[in-house]
């Protein structure tokens, strides 16, 4: 059988540790955010996601950029074709 430890004469907590854990809104939005599933939660309102949404699209603008740069500086080179010549 395990041998459990009880502290029956724990000291009270200061007031200091117990006004830390009074936070009936942060508890109440703890709960929201874990019983809404996330695909039902719009995503302008979860700041994380709509970061990392924003990011994507971001860096997908930039890469679009980028290569349509090349290609403008490729292209010139590959349009030159001369006609052909019949015989």
């Amino acid at each position: 059988m395990a041998k459990y430890k009880f502290n029956i004469d724990k000291p009270e907590p200061s007031d200091e540790q117990i006004n830390r854990h009074k936070d009936f809104k942060k508890l109440q939005g703890n709960y929201q955010r874990m019983t809404k599933p996330l695909y039902k939660t719009p995503l302008y309102k979860n700041p994380k996601i709509f970061l990392a949404l924003v990011l994507i699209l971001l860096m997908a603008y930039v890469v679009a950029e980028f290569t349509e740069e090349q290609e403008k500086k490729e292209k010139p080179k590959n349009d030159t074709v001369q006609p052909r010549k019949e015989p």
